[in-house]
């Protein structure tokens, strides 16, 4: 199944099609995985005909379980994913952080090949992890320190085969919270050189309970959205 047969199935999936002939673009998909809020019944069946489908299916799951169905019974309904939140201490919040930016640095260290690596030295320069009170991380994000989002977001891009069936789903990751880190994690399987590595994980893991991160000079800065 080449990407074109995959989006038609996709569309299928939603009771919709494409004109013979028409070329389906990634943007048709955007909001795809919210169709199936609030309980993710159903996704399953976007995997299916990939070879590694269960990978994907194993990543997205945890999405619908953010998610309180209380807040689907009225007349709107949540855009986005951002569920029920999870209290966490302040010392697993901190491992968290140190997770990620050992992960991150593993990472860069391996893939990069400019010498010396200025998003690994920069990683390894921060020197404490702060926790924000609530919604103070917003403050910190004009001045984040852009070479980590920058190296990954190329990382990424050369190890991306922009023709598997599954990179017609971009737009649809994305659309899950706007946010790349978490786009990235759900689809890390395609990512074949980097398979063995999961550098992610820490991140969504923050972002599932309600958290997010900031890099700023020498602190990485944790908060809750």
């Amino acid at each position: 199944m080449d990407q074109q047969e995959y989006a038609r199935y996709l569309l299928g999936l939603l009771g919709e099609s494409a004109e013979e002939g028409e070329k389906i673009d990634e943007d048709r998909f955007y909001g795809y995985f919210q169709c199936y809020m609030p309980s993710g019944k159903g996704v399953e069946r976007t995997f299916e005909p990939l070879a590694n489908g269960g990978e994907y299916l194993n990543r997205i799951r945890p999405i619908y379980e953010m998610l309180d169905p209380r807040d689907f019974e009225g007349d709107t309904v949540p855009g986005y994913f951002n569920g029920e939140t999870e209290e966490l201490s302040e010392e697993k919040l901190k491992e968290l952080g140190e997770n990620l930016l050992g992960r991150l640095i593993a990472l860069f260290s391996e893939h990069t090949q400019e010498e010396p690596d200025e998003a690994a030295e920069y990683l390894k320069s921060i020197s404490n992890i702060t926790v924000l009170p609530k919604e103070k991380i917003e403050a910190y994000r004009d001045d984040q320190e852009e070479s980590v989002y920058e190296e990954l977001s190329d990382l990424i891009s050369d190890c991306t085969d922009y023709d598997e069936p599954i990179s017609i789903l971009r737009e649809a990751y994305y659309s899950i919270a706007c946010d790349y880190w978490v786009s990235y994690y759900l689809q890390w399987p395609q990512y074949e050189e980097l398979k063995d590595s999961d550098p992610l994980a820490p991140y969504f893991e923050l972002y599932r309970c309600g958290y997010s991160v900031s890099f700023n000079e020498q602190a990485l800065y944790i908060g809750r959205l």
